[in-house]
């Protein structure tokens, strides 16, 4: 098994007990996160002025160097990343090859 199944299970989990509680939410995706949002006001402004000021990563083994610079600057201007389930063990810039391991927080 290669996780997906679990992460897809567990992000749709997650996206109806956010709906039971009333909680808005929507999906960020790559794109949107890399170049689209700005970091503006605390969180991430999207194109149409709706300000995010938490993120919640479903599981996953991999993310993009900009992702991860990206993050960073979303928690120093005040957002919050949660991760759930498995965190990203790999750091990817262009390609797979050479992927070095996430580094752990300090």
């Amino acid at each position: 098994m290669d996780g997906r199944p679990g992460a897809d299970r567990g992000t749709t989990k997650l996206g109806w007990q956010l709906f039971e509680h009333q909680v808005d939410w929507d999906y960020f995706d790559e794109q949107s996160l890399s170049s689209v949002a700005a970091i503006e006001d605390g969180g991430f402004k999207n194109l149409s002025g709706q300000v995010y000021r938490a993120i919640v990563v479903p599981s996953s083994m991999v993310i993009t160097q900009t992702g991860l610079e990206r993050f960073r600057a979303f928690v120093k201007a005040g957002g919050k990343v949660i991760f759930v389930g498995k965190t990203p063990t790999l750091v990817v810039d262009k390609t797979f090859l050479n992927a070095p391991r996430m580094p752990r927080p300090t």
